[in-house]
């Protein structure tokens, strides 16, 4: 998923509505979590003990009174988020989408958070620096919000906290605001500040001011190219950088060795690809290789990338300081992160970027349990990745480079800049 999609899919729109669900309902739906989930993933009480989780379950069970499914809902993402595991988490989309939304999208940069989409209503703040929110720092709000999902390190309240801003009811829960409205303190590139409101919109009654508003980079550098691919090569040859682009943890290959035939045939292979650059490092002694890992977030297994850092790590004229460059950011997740510490492990790759917001040792390959009245899916680890010794919460950068808004606005990339001039 891309930076785009990451901050700007806040537009959504009301699906059917169901009837709220019976205190008794809940009551049942709480007591199949309980006794499930312990039973299904690999170590759930890790970071959050048995006795925390079961008194956490019973407080909601004894309030439940004049409580809507939402607010139901939100309460246990709040308890399954205290085992830390960015895995385990509850598919609230489909209530959200019933409430009401506040059509703006914003993310955090190096310099900041920034709204980055819109909608032309509220146009005023696209590509603003947001200081204040409901007469609160930034910091602080995200830190609130830091309740609905898994804080496995820092980056998690980075990349997770911002999206929540579009949903009055978690706002309000996590004690952000007391309406549904957002009044933020906003500064722009010249330092002048001024105040603004977002608030949700009825989308089949206001109709003037609803397009989207938001950035699309122009003459943009490889990495903002509209046209991906779950993987690409280029070679650039005026900086003798062979730069691949891994969007996504599918192919052929691994479709074919778990008995999908029928998947196998929608994907690429990732070997022709491994043996190009390869061969161009083979040939190009004084070449790079630009391994970018920034924003694969999704897929079903690591083996093709793990393979590539081992076929990488025993080639001694290949595997040195300064050839090898692995990039990352804290949208990098599980099968990638796993990818990442292979390359950590195997190889002399310098590491340049964000940490990801996943610990390098993680749960991951998901299952799915769903509560049988309220209807709503959790997902859960099933396979504890154990990536690298010991059991550290951040991937460790040997370069840490944030993003600033102005580059991504402009469609620049610093890390691939920094390979280039190496």
């Amino acid at each position: 998923m891309r930076m785009l999609i990451f901050f700007a899919a806040w537009l959504l729109l009301p699906s059917g509505l169901h009837a709220q669900s019976s205190a008794e309902a809940w009551l049942q739906d709480i007591a199949l979590l309980q006794q499930e989930l312990p039973k299904r993933h690999p170590d759930f009480f890790q970071r959050y003990p048995q006795k925390s989780f079961e008194a956490d379950l019973a407080k909601l069970s004894a309030n439940l009174t004049n409580k809507s499914d939402l607010q139901i809902a939100l309460e246990l993402q709040t308890i399954v988020s205290k085992a830390q595991d960015a895995q385990t988490r509850f598919d609230l989309a489909p209530l959200l989408q019933q409430n009401k939304v506040i059509p703006i999208g914003m993310g955090w940069y190096a310099d900041g958070l920034y709204v980055s989409a819109t909608i032309k209503k509220f146009g005023v703040a696209l590509g603003k620096r947001v200081l204040e929110i409901n007469g609160q720092k930034t910091e602080a709000v995200l830190e609130k919000l830091g309740r609905f999902f898994a804080r496995e390190n820092i980056e998690a309240v980075r990349k997770e906290g911002p999206q929540w801003l579009r949903f009055p009811e978690a706002l309000r829960l996590a004690g952000v605001a007391k309406d549904d409205t957002l009044s933020m303190l906003l500064v722009d590139d010249k330092g002048q500040r001024f105040f603004t409101k977002t608030y949700p919109i009825d989308f089949q009654k206001d109709k003037t001011g609803l397009q989207p508003a938001q950035y699309v980079p122009k003459e943009p550098d490889l990495r903002w190219n509209p046209l991906k691919e779950i993987y690409s090569l280029k070679w650039l040859e005026a900086d003798s950088v062979v730069y691949v682009q891994y969007n996504a943890c599918f192919g052929h290959e691994m479709a074919l060795a778990t008995g999908d035939s029928a998947m196998a045939m929608q994907l690429p292979p990732f070997q022709p690809l491994a043996d190009s650059l390869l061969h161009l490092l083979d040939a190009h002694p004084g070449s790079k290789l630009f391994l970018d890992l920034r924003f694969n977030s999704t897929g079903n297994n690591a083996a093709d990338g793990i393979a590539l850092a081992e076929r990488l790590g025993a080639m001694p004229f290949v595997n040195l300081p300064n050839r090898l460059f692995v990039a990352l950011n804290r949208y990098t997740t599980v099968h990638a992160v796993e990818i990442a510490a292979a390359f950590k492990a195997k190889t002399n790759a310098t590491f340049i970027g964000e940490a990801p917001a996943n610990r390098p040792n993680h749960f991951s390959s998901p299952g799915n349990l769903m509560l049988p009245n309220s209807r709503l899916i959790l997902s859960y680890g099933t396979r504890l990745v154990k990536a690298l010794p010991g059991d550290p919460a951040v991937l460790s950068m040997d370069v840490p480079m944030d993003l600033p808004f102005a580059a991504f606005r402009d469609g620049k990339d610093p890390l691939l800049d920094y390979v280039r001039k190496r």
